[in-house]
């Protein structure tokens, strides 16, 4: 699971450079980085389903989720194959 977490830390410092210094952990919540609206959830649900082997619904990517849901939800399907 911590591969899957740094290769979604890793698109996240690509996709929103203006985090700056915001420490990026299990329990950051994808609202808490800077400028996150509809548009930057679906450049996000774009860079994980080229990364992972799976369809990654829109909604799921919410101001609420944290990282640490998206690698639960991931590693459960990544496993299964």
């Amino acid at each position: 699971m911590d591969d899957i977490f740094a290769k979604i830390k890793n698109g996240i410092l690509d996709l929103f450079p203006e985090i700056g210094s915001l420490p990026i952990t299990a329990d950051t919540r994808l609202g808490e980085i800077p400028d996150f609206d509809s548009m930057a959830a679906v450049n996000l649900q774009t860079f994980l389903e080229e990364n992972f082997p799976l369809k990654i619904p829109l909604d799921m990517l919410n101001e609420e989720t944290t990282i640490g849901e998206l690698v639960v939800h991931i590693g459960k399907y990544v496993r299964k194959k």
